[in-house]
């Protein structure tokens, strides 16, 4: 049996306690029972697990220790052509902090693990994705982050953060306000996240969204993303 717990050490500052990543496969229950019994004598009080969906084992052992089924995380990927991206002109840097870019990033995660497990305080997903719009304008997390539409004197109907990672992009938050949606403004924001990964000289763009987001796992599609990979989160409070 081999594992590993890693401290998580923003997510550990964001909410007062220790939290951690657990690293194992193939667990059984026999196995994970006391790796849970240690971590809660070594003090941690939340730990994720990353779990293979084809990993029956594992998955079986989670349910068998009553975690809480967190996400079903899923990652897209596509090839950024070659050839120069258009930069649709609706799409502008943000520059600073402004109530409707933050109501834009708490929509982006209406179906995160972060707002859907009971065992978070209330409140602790709204400033997790606050942080995070925070630090991606200040270039701490993000490269880019851009708003939909240009006029200076209009409300950001549509946020997209672009991060870089080796050989990709990668598109952290991407909304559409409630009441503009089913007008273009997605594929715009994707558009303007294909120019800059090309601009860029990065080869392929990637988004990381929630199996249960329908709606955003069918518009990745269209929008010729492809499914790379998937994997079950789970929750031990301990």
């Amino acid at each position: 049996m081999s594992f590993v717990i890693e401290h998580q050490a923003w997510d550990s500052k964001l909410m007062g306690f220790p939290v951690g990543r657990l690293v194992g496969f193939r667990l059984s229950e026999t196995e994970l029972r006391p790796i849970l019994c240690g971590a809660q004598q070594e003090g941690w009080r939340l730990l994720y697990w990353s779990v293979d969906p084809d990993d029956s084992i594992s998955n079986r052992s989670a349910r068998a220790t009553k975690a809480f089924l967190a996400d079903r995380k899923v990652r897209f990927v596509q090839d950024v052509l070659l050839r120069p991206q258009p930069l649709p002109p609706t799409i502008v840097p943000a520059q600073t902090l402004t109530p409707r870019l933050l109501e834009l990033a708490w929509q982006s995660g209406h179906q995160s693990r972060f707002r859907l497990d009971p065992g978070f305080a209330p409140g602790v997903y709204e400033q997790l994705y606050e942080q995070w719009l925070r630090n991606s304008l200040s270039g701490e997390k993000a490269r880019l982050v851009l708003q939909h539409p240009a006029a200076p004197d209009a409300e950001a109907t549509g946020l997209v953060t672009l991060e870089v990672r080796p050989g990709r992009a990668d598109i952290g938050l991407l909304a559409v306000h409630s009441s503009a949606r089913r007008q273009g403004i997605g594929r715009q924001l994707v558009q303007a996240a294909r120019h800059y990964a090309r601009a860029l000289q990065l080869p392929q763009l990637q988004v990381v969204t929630q199996r249960a987001n329908q709606e955003a796992f069918q518009f990745y599609q269209k929008e010729g993303f492809r499914l790379e990979h998937e994997e079950v989160v789970y929750h031990f409070w301990l």
